[in-house]
């Protein structure tokens, strides 16, 4: 791609620019292809050295085992990976990225940025733990590299653990949207290049048009996620209420049967009204299995817009760097490649958006079907508790009628809330055109032919 020499670092750490991408492909065994004036610039490698070396050429000692046995888990696999990731340079020294990879065709393509998201302190520290156990695991038990990797692996997954996360792909899927969202706040000019003409031009143009599309995305998906916290946590509070609910509903069952004689309609009643609490505890059971559901498949989505949105921008960086001189014109050589990797992603975007869009439609149907089972239920209790004082069951039913009471009040204040926010789930739809958007790449991929 062109003679993309080398810059000693000396004694200092490189620094990477906020707008500057890695990007690099190799081989299914890891052996580099290609690579970018960043990357040749940032590592101190000419690129003649790079193109035919392995990419742990770069890695850096510092750098546990289990992150690489996690990546190529996932990779060979057939699935992208995002990875905090710390290399080394030519003369010793050390920068740190966020990799994005990606299989593609025949080998993997992976682009890099700086790292500046919320995890990234936390990622150190949990690299730095895993290091610690691969060493030891290697100097101490005289354990292999390989048997070592996959302690450093279960270490980092058991470390995100005691953090909050289920898994390193619960991390991962969080991880790369912050990033990509961290970056475009200090970057959304950077590619800008009005004078451009011709084949360059097309190739921003397309970028551009495609950016905001996948923008608008993030910004529905971003809503769509706040709302499904709140309403996660709110129908698990309204299940809690229910099930202590149906506690004291059995008791009113068993006191209504102490009266049984003297008012037998108690027990009729209190027989029927178990009915629909029992079916509303079913259906909260059941939104909580959908909230887990629509929060995966929404996070899913997030991390594939976000690494749509990343070979996208590759691809404008070509062109700018290509328009700036920067880098000979052959570089634009890399720009189908990326197109085939952000339409992959559209590919598997369509899938999502599918799932997410049937998430949204069953979520709102079951908070609808909770709050009506609720109504019922509370119709039930209105009127079993009338009877109550018709027949003068009070003292004898005084202890099963207050906890009763005491939920019944603070549950209608929860299934309001529910309810609220069931209902911006009601039409919510995620629009998707994947043919709007492959129209966009194709453009851009067949626009440096023309150079």
């Amino acid at each position: 791609m062109g003679d993309l020499r080398a810059s000693s670092a000396g004694d200092r750490e490189p620094t990477m620019g906020a707008e500057e991408l890695f990007f690099s492909t190799t081989d299914r065994r890891g052996v580099i292809r290609q690579g970018n004036s960043v990357f040749v610039r940032i590592s101190g490698y000419p690129l003649e050295e790079l193109v035919g070396a392995p990419h742990n050429t770069v890695r850096h000692p510092d750098m546990p085992g289990g992150v690489f046995r996690l990546i190529w888990d996932r990779l060979t696999a057939g699935r992208s990976v995002g990875a905090y990731m710390k290399n080394r340079t030519r003369d010793g020294g050390s920068y740190w990225v966020f990799a994005a990879i990606s299989p593609l065709h025949d080998g993997y393509v992976s682009v890099r940025m700086a790292p500046c998201g919320p995890r990234f302190e936390l990622v150190k520290r949990v690299y730095a733990q895993a290091s610690r156990v691969e060493r030891e695991a290697v100097l101490r038990d005289g354990m292999n590299r390989h048997d070592a990797a996959l302690l450093g692996m279960a270490e980092i997954e058991a470390s995100l653990w005691k953090r909050g996360y289920a898994s390193y792909e619960e991390f991962m899927l969080q991880a790369l949207p912050e990033e990509i969202s961290a970056r475009s706040q200090r970057t959304s000019t950077a590619y800008a290049r009005p004078d451009a003409r011709g084949s360059i031009a097309e190739v921003l143009s397309g970028t551009g048009a495609l950016d905001e599309v996948l923008d608008e995305l993030v910004g529905r998906l971003a809503a769509y996620q706040k709302v499904g916290n709140e309403l996660a946590s709110t129908s698990a509070k309204v299940l809690d209420i229910a099930h202590r609910l149906n506690t004291s509903v059995a008791a009113a069952q068993r006191a209504s049967e102490l009266v049984a004689d003297s008012a037998p309609v108690l027990v009729n009643v209190a027989r029927v009204m178990a009915k629909p609490m029992d079916r509303s505890v079913a259906s909260l059971e059941r939104l909580q299995a959908e909230c887990g559901r629509l929060r995966d498949d929404v996070a899913h989505l997030r991390f594939q817009i976000s690494l749509a949105s990343l070979y996208n921008d590759m691809a404008a960086a070509f062109a700018a760097e290509v328009f700036d001189r920067a880098a000979p014109p052959e570089s634009l050589t890399a720009v189908p490649l990326l197109c085939d990797a952000a339409g992959s992603c559209i590919e598997e975007m369509s899938e999502q958006v599918q799932r997410v869009n049937t998430s949204l439609h069953d979520v709102a149907n079951l908070v609808a079907e909770t709050g009506t089972l609720l109504e019922e239920f509370r119709r039930f209790i209105g009127q079993w508790r009338n009877l109550v004082l018709r027949h003068n069951a009070g003292p004898a039913l005084g202890d099963a009628v207050r906890p009763i009471d005491e939920e019944i009040s603070v549950s209608w204040e929860w299934m309001e809330l529910l309810r609220h926010l069931g209902g911006q789930y009601e039409s919510a739809i995620v629009p998707f055109d994947p043919a709007f958007l492959q129209t966009h790449l194709d453009k851009i991929r067949t626009a440096p032919a023309a150079l």
